[in-house]
């Protein structure tokens, strides 16, 4: 993408949903807003969602740009 093009929608959606699945991970891992659900299994979704964020945010920073 070259410095002076606008950015196109699947851009940011890819970075927003980066976002969300990292706050995800935050949520899960961090607080207890999901205190119902065992914690073994909050920590596991958790990092599932954080590694997936990681795959998510390369694939947009490399096919995004």
């Amino acid at each position: 993408m070259a410095l002076n093009a606008k950015p196109n929608f699947r851009f940011i959606w890819g970075l927003l949903m980066v976002a969300i699945y990292f706050c995800m991970f935050f949520l899960l891992v961090f607080t207890s807003l999901f205190g119902n659900i065992p914690s073994t299994f909050r920590i596991v979704l958790g990092v599932i969602f954080l590694v997936y964020g990681l795959y998510r945010g390369y694939s947009v920073w490399k096919y995004g740009r």
